[in-house]
């Protein structure tokens, strides 16, 4: 029987780097001069005591730089490769804004990501129950919070700097090589 799991693009399938390596965090604070960040959050308007309106310009003026320069994670391809050879189904669900659905199919055919389907959605736990996923991987919390408590599936939290503090019970995971091995573990 095919299994079938979700995961994430920014962060989990992009290398954007930590601290003061990411790249996001990199591109903000040059183009809005920053020091550095404020907090540790997801949101870049806490995280840089910035406006929303700043968000949207600093987006319309680098956000595609951004989305077409970031590498994928190390193991990333490899891995899903083995997965798709073992005829695992691969749904990608990202909150990327759907106006970004080609750019972002043009990065992934560029670095030979395998996929199923590509789903631009916030509502990742109305995508899992839909699509019948099995176990989710993605960095934000919040995301995988419903998706572990409504639908009671194994979900991965790829570690990020936004998530340091959270000790909770769901399982992180560092690296694609630590994706592998809990996958096998839990569907397997």
């Amino acid at each position: 029987m095919k299994k079938t799991i979700g995961v994430d693009i920014d962060a989990v399938l992009t290398a954007e780097g930590t601290g003061e390596e990411n790249i996001w965090h990199r591109h903000l604070c040059d183009y809005f001069n920053l020091d550095g960040r404020k907090s540790n959050d997801y949101d870049f308007t806490k995280a840089y005591d910035i406006t929303e309106n700043e968000i949207k310009d600093f987006m319309a003026s680098r956000g595609m730089k951004v989305f077409r320069k970031v590498p994928p994670r190390p193991k990333s391809i490899s891995v899903l490769k083995e997965l798709k050879e073992k005829n695992y189904n691969i749904i990608l669900v990202t909150a990327r804004e759907a106006e970004l659905k080609d750019l972002t199919a043009e990065w992934l055919a560029k670095h030979d990501i395998p996929y199923d389907e590509l789903i631009h959605s916030e509502q990742k736990a109305d995508v899992c129950e839909e699509k019948n996923i099995e176990l989710f991987i993605d960095d934000r919390l919040q995301n995988l919070l419903p998706i572990k408590e409504r639908l009671n599936i194994p979900v991965l939290l790829m570690t990020m700097t936004h998530n340091q503090d959270y000790k909770g019970d769901i399982p992180r995971v560092e690296s694609w090589l630590d994706v592998k091995e809990k996958i096998s573990y839990y569907l397997d």
